[in-house]
């Protein structure tokens, strides 16, 4: 079976539409995040995808829109979902990592029971250049205001807000983090 890697700008997008993909292990935390994202009151259409793992098959390439962003959910009580993600990366092709990539760690608040340690986590974003966010599923407020700054995210990824590039959004987390270390 003949696998795609996923790029950009292989098609041209729609009009006042913005398409994320999440990609993660947890199907119940990808159907609950974009149930979150789709109930949120937004001035664009949204689409959303969902996949376990990269690659996508190459027969349904044809019917995907052109994905602005990626979102890959890592569960920390998870080895299986570090390595998962981990093992997809080289399927996006590198110009994604230009502010099109986002790192959403889930679970974390039991940090006791984690098996993946948060700082190889932003370890792994911080290497892709790409944004983190952390999020504990479990708490109903946390969703909603995870989905409302994903979805803030996937505004400028899609060339929705005038003057402000994905790159742009991307140099400015990288540097808020270099701020945050002592």
């Amino acid at each position: 079976m003949k696998m795609v890697t996923l790029r950009p700008f292989d098609k041209l997008p729609a009009l006042n539409t913005a398409a994320v993909l999440l990609v993660g292990t947890e199907e119940s935390h990808r159907e609950q995040l974009a149930g979150a994202m789709l109930k949120e009151p937004k001035t664009f259409e949204v689409k959303i995808h969902m996949a376990q793992s990269l690659p996508l098959p190459y027969e349904r390439d044809h019917l995907r829109p052109r994905f602005d962003m990626v979102v890959f959910l890592i569960n920390l009580h998870s080895q299986l979902s570090m390595s998962t993600v981990i093992s997809s990366l080289s399927h996006l092709d590198a110009s994604f990592f230009l502010g099109k990539v986002c790192f959403l760690a889930t679970g974390g608040g039991k940090v006791k029971h984690c098996t993946v340690e948060i700082s190889t986590v932003k370890t792994l974003a911080d290497t892709h250049l790409s944004a983190l966010l952390l999020s504990d599923l479990s708490c109903e407020e946390d969703v909603c205001y995870t989905a409302q700054r994903l979805l803030q995210m996937l505004r400028v990824c899609a060339g929705l807000v005038p003057g402000i590039s994905a790159l742009y959004v991307g140099s400015l987390i990288k540097r808020s983090s270099r701020l945050d270390q002592p």
